[in-house]
Parts: structure tokens; sequence; C-alpha cells
């Protein structure tokens, strides 16, 4: 299983724990998130303090 299904599984499993009935958008909007924050994740490990993004 790739990176990216293991994310969307994740946001589809928190959605269903914070949403009665998730919409797709929902789904989406959590998997957005959990994308970017990896990335975070991904520079912080690579000893990167801040970074300005243009």
């Amino acid at each position: 299983m790739s990176e990216t299904e293991k994310l969307l599984i994740n946001a589809q499993d928190l959605a269903r724990r914070v949403f009665e009935a998730p919409s797709e958008k929902s789904v989406m909007d959590l998997f957005q998130e959990l994308c970017a924050e990896r990335d975070r994740m991904a520079w912080a490990s690579e000893g990167r303090e801040s970074a300005t993004v243009h």
C-alpha cells in the first residue's frame, strides 16, 4: 500500500470519527491537511527550523 493510500484511509477514518456522515469533500480536505502535515514533518526532520513558501 502506498503512502498516499495510507493517508487517504487515515483521512476517511478521521472523518468518520468526527462527522456523523462525512462528505467526500470533508474527507478530501482532511486528506490534503494530512499530506501537508506529512510534508511539514519531512521538512522539520531535515534539520530546518523555518521556511518561506512562495
